[in-house]
């Protein structure tokens, strides 16, 4: 029966996400959680979300390693063409979490500078790029409590791919959830008004 729920969970994302074009005009949310199983490690656990359109695919991990918290986005371009993005700054990615309200609590570009020229980044054919940043230990230990997603995206691209942050009960048992989400559209995104789901 378990099984039967997990295979008709995942059967229904992906009908839903093959009915989606690159130029969405609207922006949307697609979220999918379930449980996989349990866990007696106090250890906090990694989490993933990807997805993909047009031989493009994008993937965050996202993992809690001494204290510090690791972000990874990772682009793959399975198409024969360079896959090529115009930037409107010097920024090219970012990241973000969020609490519970949508709220910002963390965003990597805040502590950045960027040339304000016109950039363009390019991930050739059959190749990949990755982004990473990382919040210190003591810096995470402020939010962690009240962080709930992580986004990760292109800059001037309509995609934001989102996880749940890593996190561990108090009570030791570390339910193992497997969640992803991604929100499309074609506007500015403004984390402090972004929903998590």
């Amino acid at each position: 029966m378990y099984k039967q729920k997990l295979f008709s969970a995942a059967a229904a994302l992906t009908i839903l996400a093959s009915s989606m074009t690159a130029e969405a005009g609207i922006g949307t949310g697609i979220g999918i959680s379930f449980p996989a199983s349990g866990s007696h490690s106090s250890a906090p656990s990694d989490t993933y979300a990807s997805f993909s359109f047009d031989k493009i695919a994008e993937e965050l991990t996202v993992s809690e390693r001494h204290g510090k918290l690791r972000m990874e986005l990772k682009i793959t371009n399975g198409s024969d063409q360079p896959y090529t993005v115009e930037h409107r700054s010097g920024q090219c990615f970012d990241f973000a979490l969020l609490d519970k309200n949508g709220k910002t609590l963390y965003r990597w570009s805040d502590t950045m500078s960027f040339t304000q020229a016109i950039t363009s980044s390019s991930i050739p054919a059959h190749q990949s790029s990755v982004y990473t940043a990382e919040i210190s230990a003591r810096d995470y230990r402020k939010i962690k409590e009240d962080a709930v997603i992580v986004s990760a995206w292109l800059t001037d691209t309509p995609y934001v791919l989102s996880s749940r942050s890593p996190s561990s009960s108090e009570s030791g048992r570390v339910p193992v959830v497997i969640h992803g989400g991604i929100i499309l559209g074609n506007g500015n995104w403004d984390h402090d008004h972004i929903s998590p789901f």
